[in-house]
């Protein structure tokens, strides 16, 4: 049931959420903080929120660089998640070893949240993770796991958080994915204009 209102509804975003994006990936030598960030469904690149979320993040973290997950981001929600996933470890993993004082913040949006929840790393790597954001989380009201070691998650990270809590989900009254029956989809696609990305970019900023 969850996975066929998932695909019912995404359905209706393709047209929305499907217009390429310019890919911001920063090719520096190792910077001390890398976003890496995985888009929703039908994006291309950072998509609608990795991009001005890159942005942000190079502004409140100086030097901070960035990787887009490149991954079948089509409308399926299984074969395609745990494939993205593998590649996200991936990346991270030959990442770490290519710099090894390198830590991480990893980000997804809708889809890319799901990805997130199914990365698998290993004890060394999840100590690299710096934090989490996510938004419009479809797993959010599941109990799903997370790939760092003891996460405190902030659902309301706009009204502050506290200095343990390291994972931030950005859940907008009535989004139709990852609010408590939820109907409305301009709630899910209003994340990149409606100040979420400022408060995103402050918690990182907080936790490195």
């Amino acid at each position: 049931m969850f996975i066929q209102r998932l695909l019912a509804v995404f359905a209706l975003t393709t047209s929305v959420l499907g217009a390429p994006v310019a890919e911001l990936d920063a090719r520096q030598a190792c910077s001390a903080f890398k976003l890496v960030h995985v888009a929703g469904t039908t994006e291309i690149g950072l998509g609608v929120v990795g991009t001005p979320l890159s942005v942000a993040l190079a502004s409140a973290v100086p030097g901070a660089t960035t990787k887009s997950i490149t991954y079948d981001t089509t409308a399926e929600y299984i074969v395609t998640v745990a494939a993205g996933a593998a590649i996200t470890a991936s990346y991270i993993a030959s990442q770490a070893a290519a710099c090894p004082s390198q830590r991480f913040i990893l980000s997804g949006y809708s889809k890319g949240a799901l990805v997130l929840h199914s990365t698998t790393l290993s004890s060394s790597l999840k100590s690299k993770v710096a934090a989490i954001l996510v938004f419009g989380d479809p797993a959010r009201n599941i109990n799903q796991p997370w790939p760092i070691n003891s996460p405190s998650v902030d659902l309301s990270p706009r009204d502050g958080s506290s200095s343990s809590q390291n994972i931030a989900s950005f859940c907008n009254f009535g989004d139709v994915f990852c609010w408590p029956l939820g109907v409305n989809l301009l709630a899910h696609l209003a994340y990149p204009t409606d100040g979420s990305i400022g408060v995103a970019a402050n918690f990182v900023k907080n936790k490195v």
